[in-house]
């Protein structure tokens, strides 16, 4: 079996598990006793045949932009006035909001919100992601649409955090908005400037998980993004069986 390991401290992580003979999901559970293994089909259902968890069953898409180009003008889109765009700060305070506006996106009955995860695991989770240490570096296509209110406090009424991941093409690490009226289409104003800005970049192809069950997928599809393959994330054993 072979897989990119993309683990972090305390969390290893198998990726794009592959078998590439009999006896790969066995191997998996003897060596690899409480890691998080990503895997197609096939060996996914393996690995929960010999006591994994499945955790996730997502998509990966991607948007080609070089064989199709966004659309003149989506590197240029502006949020409607008392809105305004920003970049992914990324220090305590700004966190901080930027969590808030997460939580109100991922209610704990969405289907990317996961269960066996507390308020602290996920604000850690993003706190990696946009620190760079989850998927890679930030890029600069990241961006928020704040809204500075009547108050003067900064709410965030939107997010995208745009991975540069070294083994694969850019990618989209986290995208969403509060649920607010006012904020309806920003994440889709904020991909479709990111799109735009990338293939002004000169970047071929970007892309994306999403959970299944998600309606976002919906959303994805209109910007240009396809199905590429559909896996499962399942936890191994602590121990071999």
């Amino acid at each position: 079996m072979s897989y990119v390991d993309r683990s972090r401290p305390g969390a290893p992580m198998a990726a794009d598990a592959r078998a590439h003979g009999p006896g790969a999901a066995r191997a998996a559970l003897d060596r690899l006793a409480g890691w998080t293994v990503t895997a197609a089909d096939g060996l996914a259902e393996e690995l929960v045949a010999g006591g994994g968890r499945p955790v996730r069953r997502a998509r990966e898409m991607r948007r080609d932009l070089a064989g199709d180009p966004p659309p003149e003008g989506w590197a240029d889109e502006l949020p409607t006035p008392g809105l305004r765009l920003t970049g992914l700060g990324t220090d305590g305070e700004g966190l901080g909001e930027l969590f808030s506006a997460f939580l109100a996106a991922f209610p704990e009955d969405h289907p990317d919100r996961r269960p066996d995860r507390s308020e602290a695991d996920e604000f850690a989770l993003l706190a990696a992601l946009v620190g760079g240490r989850a998927l890679g570096p930030v890029m600069d296509l990241s961006g928020l649409v704040v809204d500075d209110g009547d108050s003067g406090a900064v709410r965030v009424g939107a997010a995208l955090v745009v991975n540069d991941r070294p083994d694969e093409v850019p990618w989209i690490g986290e995208v969403f908005r509060r649920p607010d009226r006012r904020y309806a289409g920003l994440g889709g104003l904020l991909l479709r400037r990111a799109l735009g800005k990338a293939a002004e970049q000169g970047v071929p192809e970007v892309g994306l998980a999403v959970t299944e069950g998600n309606p976002a997928v919906r959303s994805y599809e209109r910007l240009g993004f396809r199905t590429v393959g559909v896996y499962s994330t399942v936890r191994l054993p602590a121990t071999a069986l």
